[in-house]
Formats: structure tokens, C-alpha cells, sequence
């Protein structure tokens, strides 16, 4: 900051003393943010770590918790590594060409001088001599610790967030995956059973065309088999009639041939569906309400230094250190942005997505319950989970694409201006 103030005559330097304040200022900002807002954390930690499941669909929902825990491991080493990579590249460009900085000429204002200053990571005033010496070596070292600590703690913060949001994505592939058994579970649950064998009966017995049954006697000399092929139509087989028979031996104490037990367990099972939406609802929600303001003030933060960045970008006059160093902060302020924007559009797609699965599944099979247990989730999913900075922007790939191009706009107008 103090380096800034030192050098706010010349434009160049003012513009990247800016952009390294910004950045560390980012850095600190998210920290604190998370120190105070720690209960938040713990509260979304506790949702996250909940382990409820249904003896039915157990497989189903073991596959995709082991799923997510891959992905976000996969996860978690691709930031280490990136940011490891860019620790050691910001170290090793500083041993790169002369370590010098603009000054305007005391004798000619319209002139600039290069002044040397010391090989350090971060260009900085300091109230001793950090030109050579134990002095210089002790700052370097300190300062190389504290650019790996800052990148890494703001990185894996963020890939925090994203392990989250991984893990509610595939709870709703669970669901929607659970969604067709589920339905033809729940056509036993009708007492008076309606015979859907003979309305979609098996390739092996009608050549899967359907038959005669209907209740309406007006409609008993028409031959429908002709008219309409199950088979075609839903690519499947209607294993309902089967279900049927769910009790041991074909039969059960109820009109519906389930024991009262077993006619329990999958009344459940719609209650287990219900309750697991929930839940990922309420994680949601917590999660948003955990990184909402962290994420409006990273927004905020990365939209002024990329600005700056396309004011700097438009100086570069050839492949030399200056050039690799805007290049090099462009590029990863755009991979901060890139990095929580693809999982938040994913969340949007898989949320929005599990109305079409209710939809699909086998829902006029099932129980009159089932039938308006699809209804209330093709409402209460009409409207796509999302993660919002605070409510002033929702987390997806049109906000980076946004971003993106508002970046490219105010350089492109700075070349035109040059």
C-alpha cells in the first residue's frame, strides 16, 4: 500500500502496485471472512457429513456419495497442483531480467527514469535495506511463505465450495436415478390392482401390442393392438405386473398382495425421496449462505484487477517479463472465476433436470399417491437450485462468460483509444 502511494506518479507502476495490493487484499479479505463466519461453515459441514438412507435404493446412493468423493478428490489435486505451479513460476520469474521500477525524471516530467529496487516477489516499500545481506535473504524467504500460503488458502477455500456443490449435484443424480424404481415400486401400493399386464403385456406373449382390456364397454370391439406398440413407444418393458407379486410366494395379507411390512417399506421410499430433496435444498441454501458475500466480494475484487490487467495489457510491447507477468495474473484471476462458475452451472443443470426425470419415469403406472407425489416435485423443481453472490448475481457460466467478455471489450476500446 505504501508502495503504491510511493509510485502513484507514474501510471504503469500505480496500475501494478494496484493490482498486487488487490490481490493479497483478496486473499486476506476471504480469510477473515471464513474465521468469522466459521459457525456457518461448521452448520454446512454438519449437513454435508449426514448420512441417511433407504435399504432400497442403499447401492444407488453408496455409488454416487463414492462418486463425489472421487470427483472431489480429482478436484483438490488439480487445484494443488495449478497452484503449486503458479508459486513456483511467480518465484522463478523474479530471478527473470532486471529488477528494476519506473520513476518520473525530477528534471523532465514528461521523461521516466528506472530505478533499482530488490529481488523480491512482491514489489513493496520496507523500512530496512532488503537490497543484500541476511536482510534480503530473510524477506525472500518470508515472502516466498507467504505467497504460497496466501495462494493456496484462498484456492482450496474455494475448492471447498466446489466439494460441496459436487456433492449436491450427485445427490440429485440419485434421486433422478432412483426415480423409475421408484415409481414402479409404488404401483403395489393401489388395493384394487388395476392388471397393467393386460394393457402392456410381455413381447414373449403379445408380440408387445396392446390388448383388448378396457373398462368402457363402448370400446370393446376395437382391436388396439395395431394402434400402439409399448415397446416403441417407451423403449421398455412395464415391469409393474411383476411388481405385483412382491410379497414371498405371490401373496400377502392386503388386497394389494404386500405384507403390511413390506407395504411400509415402500411407502417409505416416497417418503425417503421427499426428504433427501430436502436435504439437498437445505445444503444448498446453507452453502449459499456460507460463500454469498465471500463470493460478491470476489467478484468484485477480480472485476477491478481485471480492468487494470486490460489497461496493462495493452502496454506490452513483447515477449519479456512485464508481458509474462499480466499474462500470468489474467490468467489466473480468470481461472478463480472459471473455477467455481462451471460447478455452480452444473447445480442449475442438475437441479433443472430433475423435473424431466419425474416426468419420464413410469408415473401413470404407479399408485394414485405416486401420481401426486410426481406432481408436487414437478412444481416445487420448476424453479433451478442456484448459488447468488448475495443476490446481486447468480454463480454460472454466463457470469463468467460476462465477465469474460467485459474484459475483452475494455481492452479492445483501450487499443482503439492508444
Amino acid at each position: 500500500m505504501v508502495n503504491a502511494v510511493l509510485d502513484r506518479g507514474e501510471v504503469t507502476e500505480l496500475a501494478a502496485n494496484t493490482v498486487t495490493v488487490l490481490f493479497f487484499l483478496h486473499c486476506l479479505t476471504k480469510y477473515v471472512y471464513s474465521a468469522a463466519n466459521m459457525k456457518m461453515y461448521y452448520r454446512t459441514l454438519g449437513m454435508w457429513n449426514q448420512s441417511n438412507s433407504h435399504p432400497l435404493f442403499l447401492e444407488s446412493n453408496n455409488r454416487y456419495h463414492a462418486l463425489a468423493l472421487k470427483k472431489m478428490r480429482i478436484l483438490i489435486v488439480c487445484v494443488t497442483i495449478f497452484t503449486a505451479f503458479c508459486c513456483c513460476a511467480w518465484t522463478a520469474i523474479t530471478f527473470v531480467g532486471p529488477s528494476v521500477h519506473l520513476i518520473k525524471d525530477p528534471e523532465n516530467e514528461n521523461e521516466t527514469l528506472t530505478e533499482e529496487i530488490p529481488r523480491l516477489l512482491i514489489k513493496s516499500w520496507y523500512p530496512w535495506d532488503a537490497m543484500t545481506g541476511m536482510k534480503h535473504h530473510i524477506t525472500l524467504l518470508f515472502q516466498i511463505y507467504y505467497v504460497t500460503f496466501s495462494l493456496f488458502q484462498s484456492n482450496l477455500a474455494d475448492s471447498l465450495f466446489c466439494s460441496w456443490l459436487i456433492f449436491a449435484c450427485e445427490q440429485l443424480q440419485h434421486l433422478k436415478e432412483i426415480m423409475k424404481p421408484l415409481m414402479e415400486l409404488s404401483a403395489t401400493l393401489d388395493t384394487y390392482v388395476p392388471k397393467s399386464g393386460d394393457l402392456f403385456r410381455a413381447s414373449s406373449q403379445t408380440g408387445d401390442h396392446i390388448s383388448n382390456y378396457d373398462n368402457n364397454i363402448k370400446n370393446e370391439e376395437m382391436n388396439l393392438r395395431n394402434l400402439y406398440d409399448a415397446k416403441k413407444e417407451l423403449g421398455a418393458h412395464i415391469r409393474s405386473a411383476a411388481l405385483q407379486n412382491f410379497a414371498p410366494g405371490g401373496g400377502g395379507v392386503g388386497p394389494n398382495g404386500l405384507t403390511k411390512k413390506q407395504e411400509l417399506l415402500v411407502r417409505s421410499a416416497i417418503k425417503y425421496w421427499v426428504e433427501r430433496h430436502k436435504h439437498v435444498v437445505r445444503l444448498v441454501t446453507a452453502i449459499g449462505d456460507s460463500y454469498g458475500v465471500a463470493l460478491l466480494l470476489h467478484m468484485l475484487t477480480s472485476t477491478i484487477i481485471l480492468t487494470i490487467l486490460a489497461y496493462q495489457a495493452t502496454r506490452i510491447d513483447g515477449l519479456n517479463v512485464y508481458a509474462a507477468s499480466v499474462l500470468g495474473y489474467l490468467i489466473y484471476s480468470l481461472a478463480q472465476i472459471f473455477h467455481f462458475c462451471i460447478f455452480g452451472n452444473r447445480l442449475i443443470e442438475e437441479s433443472s433436470s430433475v423435473m424431466e426425470a419425474a416426468y419420464s419415469c413410469h408415473w401413470y403406472d404407479g399408485s394414485e399417491e405416486a401420481k401426486t407425489f410426481v406432481q408436487i416435485v414437478c412444481q416445487q423443481c420448476q424453479k433451478a437450485l442456484a448459488i447468488s453472490g448475495a443476490k446481486f448475481f447468480t454463480i454460472s457460466l454466463d457470469l463468467f462468460a460476462s465477465v469474460l467478455g467485459a474484459t475483452v471489450t475494455y481492452f479492445m476500446v483501450l487499443v482503439q483509444l492508444k
